[in-house]
């Protein structure tokens, strides 16, 4: 029965390894990233950061005049206080117009990728497999622009999910049904 066995076993391994490859990959033959193609956001997702920055400078600059009015020793900096705050909007703005361009996704056959950010850009490639649940979301002023945002999430936690706003509800409803068909087809 041992031998049997042994020779039972020697066989398997003969037979896996007639079918294990493991080639060596040389960097070249990978395909870079750059040269990926990638799609924007919708342009009218501008207007809906603009005005969630607008919103925030309204309410710093409430706060700038609350704190110089009732913080007696912040009088004597107030013009230092309004230079700082308009620098600092300046710096939002032209940074948002910067963020809404970098903001790009492309949906390939076995994954997505997204790309964002302003100084530091990051990218992420999200294989289907991975993807636990997909949700679209909108908010108010997506509602008003027929914008929506749609939402990855991972098994690999937090930081792996993405969330790709500035989507048209039909174009977000049209990816969430490609990419749940994808994810039927791997789980058959």
């Amino acid at each position: 029965m041992k031998k049997q066995n042994g020779i039972y076993n020697e066989f398997i391994i003969k037979e896996v390894s007639k079918n294990f490859s493991n080639n060596k990959i040389l960097i070249e033959n990978i395909p870079s990233a750059e040269n990926i193609i990638m799609s924007g956001i919708e342009k009218k997702y501008l207007n809906i950061m603009i005005f969630n920055r607008f919103l925030w400078c309204i309410i710093s600059l409430i706060g700038c005049i609350i704190s110089i009015k009732y913080i007696g020793f912040v009088e004597q900096f107030s013009y230092i206080i309004y230079i700082s705050t308009l620098i600092l909007w300046a710096v939002i703005f032209s940074l948002t117009g910067i963020s809404f361009k970098r903001k790009k996704y492309v949906f390939r056959d076995h994954d997505l990728m997204y790309s964002s950010g302003v100084i530091f850009t990051s990218t992420v490639l999200i294989p289907y497999n991975r993807i636990q649940h997909l949700a679209i979301h909108q908010g108010f002023l997506s509602r008003v622009f027929d914008l929506a945002s749609l939402q990855f999430y991972t098994a690999g936690g937090s930081y792996t999910d993405i969330s790709i706003k500035g989507l048209t509800k039909m174009d977000a409803e049209m990816w969430k049904e490609f990419v749940s068909a994808k994810i039927e087809k791997i789980k058959k």
